[in-house]
């Protein structure tokens, strides 16, 4: 009797262990990562929503479904470009995971580039590169030791007056009104505006008034335009425009884009990254405006005529849900204004919760690039990288210490801009 009670206990207590390990097997078998990765996605295509609905994407426990008050037709609609119904995750066909809208887009191709442009950026304020000591009846004054103005910092306003361009700081506090008086001054530093007082020095040299800081108000490079979509608009580089001094990223006023013949190229090596070398004329050959200047790239609209349309090849978007580690290509233009196919390979990708321009890690595996260039080099940043018949994204920095290799953004960040 004792024993059958015995072997009784036994039995429960191993079904209990097992499905013990189990449930534990399928709680952490399950994506929650991914899943949540999922949702931060700026938007999906509806062929990758299809898959997602057909295929066990997210292992085989998940089931993915369209909420009943969420009733929408995301394939044959043809009223908006985007639709966000409520897609549900469930357990076992049974459980409620997590559900929340999420943005799928009909517009399901864009026109893919990998022209060389020359960019020019006026900002919207003067930016702060230096300082030059001015030379008082007391002596030399750096008015970066006062710590009021910054290295990086963008000059907005004095007085309410709005700094136009370099000559403006001279001309507002030498004006009457303003001599020998302590001013308000508006300053953008690190994306948050900041009012303080200054007073101006006088310069016993020149009799005028001086900040004493180097300023400038515009920028300009060369990059890569990455795609064209619905009414020209496009966008490049998949990374900020930043100041060569301070590495501050520019704070756009207007902008514009021109056309580019490459010359050259420096070819990258360990610890030198090369770069691009190319002639554009600014006033000629303008093919464009430029809107903004984010994390993501540059973004705005060409003009309808603009011969850079006419270097394109139309794809499929490919959001980061289509991305994996494999063979890909990137396009580019390394000789004259000829934009030509590479092989690349995509090493890593990244299940970004926050967005990010170093969404997968790619290697160049091409031999004619890597013999003209030694992989990836400034000028390049901007490549539209194409994978499996899709656009996935754009190619934004090298690895320094080897140039073969870089990272890659998404398309889904520069298309959500």
């Amino acid at each position: 009797m004792v024993n059958r009670k015995l072997k009784k206990k036994i039995t429960f207590l191993i079904l209990f262990a097992v499905s013990l390990i189990l449930i534990v097997g399928v709680f952490f078998s399950i994506p929650f990562e991914k899943i949540n990765t999922f949702f931060d996605c700026p938007f999906i295509t509806t062929s990758e929503f299809e898959q997602i609905k057909e295929k066990s994407y997210f292992g085989p426990f998940i089931k993915t479904f369209v909420k009943e008050n969420s009733v929408i037709d995301v394939v044959n609609s043809s009223k908006s470009e985007t639709y966000e119904p409520e897609i549900e995750f469930r357990l076992f066909n049974l459980i409620p995971i997590k559900s929340k809208k999420i943005k799928i887009i009909h517009s399901n191709k864009v026109l893919a580039s990998g022209s060389a442009i020359g960019l020019v950026l006026k900002t919207d304020g003067v930016l702060v590169i230096g300082s030059s000591p001015v030379t008082t009846l007391q002596g030399e004054k750096d008015v970066l030791d006062d710590n009021i103005i910054q290295i990086g910092d963008v000059i907005k306003q004095i007085e309410d007056e709005t700094i136009e361009n370099v000559s403006s700081i001279s001309k507002i506090i030498n004006e009457e009104k303003n001599r020998d008086k302590e001013l308000e001054i508006k300053l953008l530093r690190k994306n948050k505006e900041i009012t303080t007082k200054i007073k101006p020095c006088y310069d016993v040299k020149s009799k005028n008034y001086k900040l004493g800081v180097w300023v400038r108000d515009d920028a300009s490079g060369i990059g890569t335009l990455t795609y064209i979509s619905k009414n020209n608009r496009f966008g490049a580089l998949g990374h900020p425009i930043c100041d060569n001094d301070t590495k501050s990223k520019i704070s756009l006023k207007e902008g514009k884009v021109y056309n580019c013949s490459v010359l050259g190229v420096n070819k990258g090596t360990s610890g030198d990254p090369g770069e691009i070398k190319g002639l554009f004329m600014q006033g000629k050959n303008e093919q464009g405006v430029i809107e903004k200047n984010n994390n993501y790239g540059v973004f705005g609209n060409l003009n309808e005529n603009s011969n850079l349309l006419e270097k394109t090849e139309e794809f499929e978007i490919g959001g980061r849900l289509s991305v994996k580690p494999g063979k890909a290509q990137i396009r580019c233009c390394i000789d004259g204004t000829k934009v030509e196919t590479f092989d690349i390979e995509i090493i890593k990708t990244n299940y970004q919760n926050y967005s990010n321009d170093k969404s997968m890690v790619i290697r160049v595996i091409d031999n004619d690039l890597l013999n003209k260039t030694g992989g990836i080099v400034q000028g390049m940043s901007g490549s539209p990288i194409i994978q499996n018949g899709k656009i996935v994204g754009a190619v934004t920095h090298v690895f320094v210490s080897d140039p073969t290799k870089g990272f890659g953004v998404y398309i889904d960040w520069m298309l959500d801009q």
